[in-house]
């Protein structure tokens, strides 16, 4: 490869690991936000005056996003319903996860390879290995048993 493509490629890299470091830093901001008033509609609404089946509903409704804003808050992220789905399995399965290596996994399961998980968390590429190991081990896979395709089929 000529020096000219050789740079064009990197700056593409570049780019693409902004790219990921932008969206990264997006879903990590204000987590837990309005769960209080979340609280205050569930009590609002079984003081109100409708329909039992309307106001169980709604309930629910309340008190799945309060499930959320308390993940959001504990894993000090922003997370999708999916995301949610996905930890609440997780900790089903591996309760002996912590909630540090539940987030790794997460990004692990949304594609994000282990310089850019490392960057985020602050720690060295080597360190983000030695997690991952660790990781491993404690939800008993084997040693070419790859994290992503159990995660994808969890």
């Amino acid at each position: 490869m000529t020096k000219s493509a050789l740079s064009e490629q990197f700056d593409q890299l570049l780019n693409v690991s902004a790219e990921k470091t932008k969206e990264i830093d997006c879903i990590s901001h204000n987590p837990g936000s309005g769960r209080m008033q979340i609280i205050e509609l569930v009590s609002l609404v079984h003081a109100s005056d409708i329909q039992a089946d309307t106001k169980r509903r709604i309930s629910d409704m309340l008190v799945r996003l309060i499930e959320h804003s308390q993940m959001e808050a504990r894993f000090g992220t922003l997370l999708t319903n999916s995301d949610v789905g996905f930890l609440k399995r997780l900790e089903a399965k591996h309760p002996n996860i912590s909630p540090k290596d539940a987030l790794v996994l997460l990004f692990i399961k949304l594609g994000y390879d282990t310089r850019e998980i490392a960057r985020r968390r602050g720690i060295s590429t080597r360190g983000m290995e030695s997690i991952r190991y660790r990781i491993h081990k404690k939800i008993g896979r084997g040693k070419h048993q790859a994290l992503k395709t159990y995660l994808g089929d969890l």
